[in-house]
């Protein structure tokens, strides 16, 4: 059995327009792109 280690990216700050309205997002960790483990 391999061990698979979960690799995680920092997301800094922004703002981003989404259904026409502004949002403000905050700095947050968030598990690497390309990571989808649903059923491992």
């Amino acid at each position: 059995m391999a061990f698979i280690r979960r690799r995680s990216v920092f997301v800094r700050a922004y703002t981003r327009f989404r259904f026409g309205a502004r949002e403000s997002v905050r700095q947050h960790w968030r598990s690497h792109p390309g990571q989808l483990e649903l059923f491992a």
